[in-house]
């Protein structure tokens, strides 16, 4: 893992079950804010966007000190259990072969395409006609770099006597500081907001087209969270590593820059399973350093 690297992440529930559908007590935003919040200020995370749809969780976030693994492991098995615990639900809650649904904005237009969809996806999933009446967790544009959300901690699962669990938590949502220095502040909301609209206006055209009509919140609030999403879904799709907003210049680098890290990491890993233990693993290496105490290259 690299520092100060942008990320967004999303983690689906197994079987497309719709367990982190909003109630109306607001248990299950509840715990979806104090556990993000917890493990996200244990590893120093700059939480930029999060909305948590019925069937998946959505991440927007800066990765200071490179410790996205530890973070996701964390945050992913406590919002689960606490899940489990609120809904008595039996069996597993995250689909075990998700776990890769990640990648990395590679420009300021691709993050703010990034966090578009993430604010908007309540309106795509034709849930509600607009991102702001979503009635769950939920990030809108004018939330980023002005919201401190406060949570309390969910006793269904969490002991008052382990230190972990304060309380309260706070998660201030940052606003990611490329967009700051090419936009300036108001100006990244303004350019978010605009894409958010176009979006909506986007999702309101197809339902249109389709004759779908939008669920709206109450609906969604009294749909069973056993019963299950049934848009189709392509199978075998591939999660991309990056996105780059149509810019080719940009996509061709990125690309080459991984294309080399996964050269230099097979030609490290080939050398290090044939006995050589002075291998040395391209900058970036995480699982062979952390658990297997591999040599990684300095920084650039």
């Amino acid at each position: 893992m690299v520092p100060d690297k942008l990320w967004v992440v999303d983690r689906r529930t197994t079987r497309r079950y719709l367990l982190f559908r909003p109630d109306k007590q607001r248990h299950i935003e509840n715990a979806f804010w104090y556990c993000l919040g917890v493990c996200a200020n244990e590893v120093s995370l700059e939480v930029h966007a999060a909305t948590l749809m019925s069937t998946h969780t959505h991440l927007v976030y800066s990765d200071p000190q490179g410790l996205q693994p530890d973070f996701k492991r964390e945050f992913h098995r406590t919002f689960a259990c606490c899940v489990k615990a609120i809904l008595g639900w039996p069996e597993e809650v995250l689909r075990s072969n998700s776990a890769g649904g990640e990648h990395e904005p590679a420009n300021e237009e691709a993050l703010v395409s990034d966090i578009g969809h993430l604010i908007a996806n309540p309106v795509a999933a034709f849930a509600v006609r607009y991102a702001k009446h979503w009635p769950g967790a939920k990030t809108v544009a004018s939330d980023i770099g002005t919201r401190v959300i406060t949570a309390t901690r969910p006793d269904f699962y969490f002991s008052p006597r382990n230190t972990r669990w304060p309380d309260k938590v706070e998660l201030r949502l940052t606003m990611p500081e490329a967009l700051v220095a090419k936009y300036g502040e108001q100006g990244a909301r303004d350019r978010i907001a605009e894409e958010v609209k176009r979006r909506e206006h986007q999702a309101w055209d197809e339902a249109k087209a389709g004759g779908i009509a939008f669920k709206g919140a109450r609906r969604v609030q009294r749909t069973a969270h056993s019963a299950r999403a049934r848009r189709y879904e392509v199978f075998g799709k591939v999660n991309p590593r990056f996105s780059a907003a149509g810019d080719a210049e940009t996509a061709a680098a990125k690309l080459s820059e991984l294309k080399q890290f996964d050269a230099d990491y097979d030609q490290a890993l080939a050398r290090w399973m044939s006995g050589d233990r002075q291998a040395v693993f391209p900058y970036g290496t995480w699982w062979m350093r952390v658990h297997h105490r591999v040599r990684v290259r300095p920084p650039p």
